[in-house]
């Protein structure tokens, strides 16, 4: 276990005695119980949960949570697996915090007290309290849609091409989406946007998006 690790885990568990750590091999893992409240700082539910902190290259690392208490249905709709696996957040989001570099205390805050808190509230209203995105596949199209701000699949996988090289587009050149302005002033900066979730991500989605695009030119 790094310095950097050590520390963050001793931060941790003084500021959330409850947990208690063991190790293997390839991460520490911190078990306890979280307790979510509502606004009137009311107690909610309890969730028995272990994180799984990869020590290797730590901060640059992605938390793995699982669930033990089973106080959430095993089912994708609450975003968590038969295994009790957390989905905590979109992929993407993970990735940025894997590349910034983590701080256990702010990865517990952002991503992990969020999601339990978020089961609570959808049990009581219906609804996650900031929207929610669809699931797998769906759940990419979804995040690109907003992230670039179009519904057109033409225009993302166009976009997806250029991000992973398979487009190659000059600068100067004239915008190969726009066609009226160089595509340094266009959308250029729509592929910057993209470009931080790295090589490997955009190949998957690009691939996910072109399906999608033949299930629609199928129907």
């Amino acid at each position: 276990m790094n310095s950097a690790l050590k520390k963050d885990i001793d931060k941790f568990q003084n500021t959330y005695y409850n947990f208690k750590i063991t190790k293997n091999e390839n991460y520490a893992i911190l078990s306890g119980i979280i307790t979510v409240f509502d606004v009137n700082n009311m107690p909610w539910e309890n969730y028995g949960i272990d994180i799984f902190v990869p020590t290797n290259n730590y901060p640059h690392v992605t938390p793995i949570v699982v669930e033990t208490t089973k106080n959430i249905d095993r089912s994708w709709d609450f975003h968590i697996s038969d295994e009790g696996l957390c989905c905590l957040a979109i992929t993407h989001k993970l990735i940025l915090a894997k590349r910034s570099g983590i701080n256990l205390i702010n990865f517990y805050q952002k991503f992990i007290y969020p999601f339990f808190a978020n089961h609570q509230y959808k049990l009581k209203t219906g609804k996650y309290a900031n929207g929610e995105f669809e699931h797998q596949e769906k759940g990419i199209i979804q995040f690109y849609q907003e992230e670039l701000e179009t519904d057109n699949l033409l225009y993302i996988e166009t976009i997806l091409q250029i991000g992973i090289g398979k487009l190659k587009i000059g600068n100067n050149d004239l915008c190969p989406i726009c066609r009226d302005k160089k595509f340094k002033r266009c959308c250029k900066i729509k592929v910057l946007k993209i470009e931080k979730y790295g090589l490997k991500q955009l190949k998957k989605d690009l691939d996910i998006v072109k399906n999608e695009i033949l299930k629609y030119n199928n129907l």
